[in-house]
């Protein structure tokens, strides 16, 4: 599931400049699929192929979302989120919440600007959650993966160099056309 959330990120951060801003656990759809069914993606001119492992996932509502639509400033679309204060008055430990504020401060409440950065948070939520508030088989290997990918996430700068972590090395393929 992260692996799909980060290439997905990863390829729409590199096409537009995008950043999710409130990817919680609800704004992600989970679908079984076949157990070795892959996705391809497109990323910095290399084809990408990677594994479902039987789940294929959707990412959902754009709405405090960014992203640049074309060349210059007035063409970028996105959601000023201090206009909306109580995202960031969440309790203090509940992920989420802090979710809000450290983009608060990554941004420095300038909303219109690039800042890659908010995805690799949303990535560090999303591991949070699965080790957290979600129950599915894992092995002790898996878990402690998943632990050291939650921390890593916080210093990575976009979702495009979180996809070079250490627990994605091997599992996704490139290829040059």
């Amino acid at each position: 599931m992260l692996l799909q959330v980060t290439v997905a990120l990863a390829v729409a951060e590199e096409a537009m400049k995008f950043e999710h801003r409130d990817l919680h656990w609800g704004n992600v759809l989970l679908q079984r699929c076949g157990v070795d069914e892959t996705r391809r993606a497109r990323l910095n001119g290399v084809n990408l192929t990677y594994p479902t492992n039987g789940l294929a996932v959707n990412i959902i509502d754009f709405t405090l979302s960014r992203l640049d639509m074309g060349d210059g400033k007035e063409d970028v679309a996105f959601c000023d989120l201090e206009a909306d204060p109580e995202l960031f008055e969440g309790p203090a430990g509940h992920c989420q919440s802090d979710t809000y504020r450290r983009m608060r401060k990554a941004t420095k409440g300038m909303w219109e600007r690039h800042c890659p950065k908010t995805n690799a948070l949303w990535l560090h939520y999303l591991a949070d959650c699965l080790l957290s508030d979600k129950e599915f088989p894992m092995t002790a290997g898996q878990k402690a993966d998943l632990k050291g990918f939650k921390k890593r996430a916080m210093g990575y700068k976009s979702a495009n160099e979180a996809l070079w972590d250490d627990m994605f090395v091997g599992v996704w393929r490139s290829s040059h056309m």
